[in-house]
C-alpha cells in the first residue's frame, strides 16, 4: 500500500484515500477524497451556485449533460491567447473552448485558494474592480491555434511569451510580477 500527502489537509493517507487522475505522475489527484468533496460542495454552492442548482441551473437539465462534457473536454485545437489586463498582458494556453478558459480564469480568481496559481494575473486583478476585471477578460485575442498535443501548447504558449517579452510587452506570466497593493474589490 502506498500513502501520499494531501495538499490541503496536510494529512498523509493511503492512495486509496485519493481520488484517480491520470495527468499526474503519480496518478492520484492533490487532495484526498474527503478534502476534494468539501471543496467540490463549496464550489457548488459558493463559488458558482447560479450554474450548479440542481432545480433550475444550467445542470438541472440532464439533456444538456452529454453536450456539456464534450464542450469542456480539452481535446480541441491549441489556442495561445493574449489577454489586455490595464498597461499589461497576460499570455495564456488552453486546449478547451476559450470561452470556457476564460469562464476559469475568472472562477480561479474567486476561489482564495487557487489565487496564487497565477500570482502576476490574479494580483493585478486585486487592484481592479469587477467591472474592469470582466473587461480585461473580454479583451482576449488569439495569437495562435493549431493541432497538437497538450506539452506542445505549452511549447507554443513558452514561445509568445519570450516573443512578446522581446517585443517590450510588460508581461503578468512572471512569477517575480511584484504584486500591486490590493484594493477593496467589489464583488460581483
Amino acid at each position: 500500500m502506498y500513502i501520499k500527502k494531501c495538499n490541503s489537509c496536510g494529512e498523509t493517507k493511503p492512495t486509496s484515500e485519493f481520488h484517480k487522475r491520470k495527468g499526474r505522475g503519480d496518478g492520484f489527484q492533490y487532495k484526498c477524497k474527503v478534502c476534494q468533496n468539501k471543496y467540490n460542495e463549496k464550489y457548488r454552492k459558493v463559488i458558482r451556485p447560479d450554474y450548479w442548482n440542481h432545480e433550475n441551473g444550467y445542470f438541472s437539465d440532464k439533456d444538456r449533460w452529454a453536450y456539456i462534457a464534450d464542450y469542456v473536454r480539452a481535446d480541441k485545437d491549441i489556442k495561445v491567447y493574449l489577454l489586455k489586463v490595464k498597461e499589461y498582458f497576460y499570455v495564456g494556453m488552453t486546449k478547451a473552448k476559450l470561452n470556457v478558459r476564460i469562464s476559469t480564469h475568472r472562477a480561479d480568481y474567486k476561489n482564495p485558494k487557487n489565487h496564487g496559481r497565477m500570482p502576476g494575473l490574479h494580483g493585478m486583478w486585486d487592484t481592479m474592480t469587477w467591472d474592469e476585471i470582466n473587461k480585461s477578460l473580454e479583451s482576449v485575442i488569439v495569437l495562435e491555434s493549431k493541432p497538437g498535443t497538450r506539452y506542445e501548447g505549452y511549447q507554443m504558449e513558452e514561445k509568445w511569451i519570450h516573443r512578446m517579452k522581446e517585443d517590450g510587452y510588460e508581461l503578468l506570466n512572471d512569477k517575480n510580477f511584484k504584486r500591486q497593493k490590493p484594493k477593496v474589490n467589489e464583488v460581483g
